[in-house]
């Protein structure tokens, strides 16, 4: 891949042979993060992701704040992953509104303790400009994403929310979409290694549910650069064991000659 491509996070190589290993936290207390985290670490992800949708506190920054810094004392150097996902893009109900959320962004982004904030291309323009600005003022680098929990649009309109990311101003793009059939897993991979020879920015994606799984284990042939997989519990249809996926990049590894 093109060095342009690449962020090295905390030591960890985004954009390199083979896609990162992040594992998700779903849980919805304090005590609950931590407990998930305690069990992750141990399973060696590359990356962690915190889903703070679930999080009962949400509304509550100096809760999200203070289980953030008890977050990274558990993980240390491992790069975190910081979101919000919209119920519309598959994610929980939360206390606050949009509003809030991009506060809450900006708040956590400042304190240093997260790497990457993951925001949804979907959002409001203004609110986008906003979330971006302040994380790169702060020094946090920007996913921003596409998710369709319906149906997988065709090739060429996938590709474009790569690009569309990088024009925005994302560190990262990252598209997932919902497989009907086996040719939509196609699509979604097709889409990937087009938009991979065209983007300077890292990709991810995947086609969700057990139909599309295979797209988590073979991504990173067509350009995808991290696969989200199950540490302790899952945070979208279609991850797989942490465990089998390191299994399966180790066999890539030897296919491709790159062990």
């Amino acid at each position: 891949m093109k060095s342009a491509k690449v962020i090295d996070i905390r030591g960890r190589i985004l954009g390199g042979e083979t896609p990162l290993l992040c594992t998700p936290l779903v849980g919805r207390t304090r005590e609950r993060v931590l407990a998930e985290a305690a069990t992750v670490v141990a399973k060696k992800p590359e990356v962690i992701e915190w889903r703070v949708d679930y999080f009962e506190s949400i509304g509550d920054a100096t809760a999200v704040l203070e289980t953030a810094r008890l977050l990274r004392a558990a993980v240390g150097d491992m790069p975190i992953i910081f979101t919000r996902r919209s119920i519309r893009e598959g994610g929980e109900p939360i206390a606050i509104d949009d509003e809030g959320v991009v506060r809450l962004y900006d708040t956590v982004s400042a304190s240093g303790l997260v790497d990457f904030l993951d925001f949804e291309m979907g959002n409001d323009p203004e609110q986008l400009r906003r979330v971006r600005e302040n994380a790169h003022g702060h020094g946090t680098r920007l996913i921003l994403s596409y998710h369709n929990f319906g149906y997988t649009p065709g090739c060429e309109f996938l590709e474009q929310r790569f690009l569309e990311a990088e024009r925005l101003g994302a560190d990262v793009a990252k598209v997932a979409v919902m497989p009907r059939d086996r040719m939509d897993v196609l699509t979604l991979l097709a889409a990937t290694a087009q938009a991979e020879a065209k983007a300077r920015i890292p990709l991810i994606s995947m086609s969700m549910g057990p139909l599309g799984s295979v797209t988590r284990m073979i991504g990173g042939v067509f350009g995808s650069s991290l696969s989200f997989a199950v540490g302790e519990a899952s945070s979208a249809p279609g991850q797989i064991p942490i465990a089998d996926l390191h299994a399966v990049y180790a066999v890539i590894h030897r296919a491709r000659g790159t062990a």
